[in-house]
């Protein structure tokens, strides 16, 4: 079930990644600027990705999970396929909201599964694995999508890798089963809490509110910053896009890998000795990572950004299986899917839909001053100081992470 949803989690994150694979080409054709395509990798995908993933959690949390990721695979993977042969910018940008409203339905429910599956004393190496699969595909996406894009065009990329996505499908019938029908127990009065009594209970609880402002200004970093590294190694270092791709795309494997296993060890570690230690291993990542990065985006050695991105990437990525993990002890069990449906919600809506924009502004307002490499190298770096707001909101949210513990 796990390596079935690790794959789930690896073709949506490569469907939504290849976007900053084609920034750079994208931006040539359509003849763009940096605020435009940060409109297109951001609020492009996150504007239905965001609000449709709070109606299917809540089909998640009754219904039949596998028929949902099912269904939500076919969608996004045709519609990613269709971005290959967007004629402007308004059809690629119409294309995208597509591929949003589609993958909108698979992260928040295949954490259900997971929860469902695997105990608290367990869950944290579980989540690890889940989560490293979203930088394996933007390590597929990157190094496949580099060298396909630059062989045979960025089209080709889109459609390529939206039909082969396809092929999950198969593995997610044959491998998924939903836990309710294989109990065969209909649900109680308690377990059909409907939405305004699950929101209510879950915004009754600081270190939820807490957990989901960090993750917000985590996703502003992970969606936002990160979607123009490659931009980044391709005007500062002048790299081929192929190169680029290869470079960050190894730096991606070790840190997805690092992250996984650092992450997941440590939360179930430290869960045991008391859940307040789950959001501060969260904050303390965070705030490590935060050097590192600025390290890396500060200098022009190459070798210097490879070791600041790798060490800087793993704390972050490692920061994954606590921020889930955290969410999953204090919901309960019957709003497990619209718990990280707000999570994700707010993730994306903000950090997703703004950061990306927010990055491509500055880029823009500094590049007419100071060139188009050296604006870009600002944004980033003031893009990335939002790891510092982030690992304080789970610091704070510690404080009472033992009152709202729910089974």
């Amino acid at each position: 079930m796990l390596a079935a949803l690790f794959l789930v989690s690896t073709v949506s994150n490569v469907d939504r990644q290849i976007m900053a694979v084609a920034i750079e080409p994208i931006k040539a054709e359509f003849q763009a600027t940096d605020t435009q395509m940060g409109l297109l990798t951001g609020v492009a995908f996150a504007l239905f990705y965001a609000t449709l993933g709070l109606p299917i959690a809540r089909l998640a949390d009754r219904g039949n999970r596998k028929k949902i990721i099912a269904i939500s695979i076919t969608f996004w993977s045709l519609m990613t396929a269709i971005c290959g042969v967007a004629q402007n910018f308004t059809q690629m940008f119409l294309a995208r909201l597509a591929v949003g409203g589609g993958e909108a339905g698979a992260l928040p429910t295949s954490q259900s599964l997971i929860a469902d599956y695997f105990p608290p004393s367990t869950r944290g190496r579980a989540l690890g694995i889940f989560i490293m699969a979203a930088v394996a595909g933007y390590a597929v996406a990157l190094i496949g999508g580099t060298h396909i894009a630059s062989e045979y065009g960025w089209r080709p990329m889109f459609i390529s890798f939206g039909l082969s996505s396809l092929s999950i499908v198969v593995v997610v019938h044959l491998v998924l089963r939903e836990p309710r029908k294989m109990i065969q127990r209909p649900l109680d009065h308690h377990e059909r809490e409907s939405l305004k009594p699950s929101l209510g209970a879950l915004y009754s609880k600081p270190s939820f509110n807490w957990q989901v402002a960090g993750g917000v200004f985590f996703g502003i970093v992970s969606y936002g910053a990160l979607i123009f590294i490659l931009s980044h190694l391709v005007r500062s270092f002048n790299m081929p896009l192929a190169r680029a791709g290869t470079v960050y795309g190894m730096i991606s494997t070790v840190t997805a890998i690092a992250g996984a296993i650092i992450g997941g060890y440590c939360t179930d570690r430290l869960g045991r000795r008391g859940a307040a230690n789950i959001p501060l291993l969260t904050g303390w990542l965070l705030l490590g990572a935060l050097p590192f990065y600025l390290a890396a985006l500060l200098t022009d050695s190459l070798l210097i950004f490879t070791i600041g991105s790798t060490i800087g990437g793993s704390l972050m990525f490692s920061a994954g299986p606590p921020l889930f993990a955290g969410i999953h002890i204090v919901c309960g069990s019957r709003r497990r899917a619209t718990a990280i449906a707000m999570l994700y919600f707010m993730m994306n809506s903000i950090g997703l839909g703004g950061g990306p924009v927010l990055t491509g502004v500055i880029s823009d307002s500094f590049g007419h001053l100071y060139g188009s490499a050296m604006g870009l190298r600002i944004a980033m770096v003031i893009a990335f100081t939002a790891l510092l707001p982030g690992g304080f909101c789970f610091l704070v949210a510690a404080r009472t992470m033992a009152a709202d513990t729910e089974q």
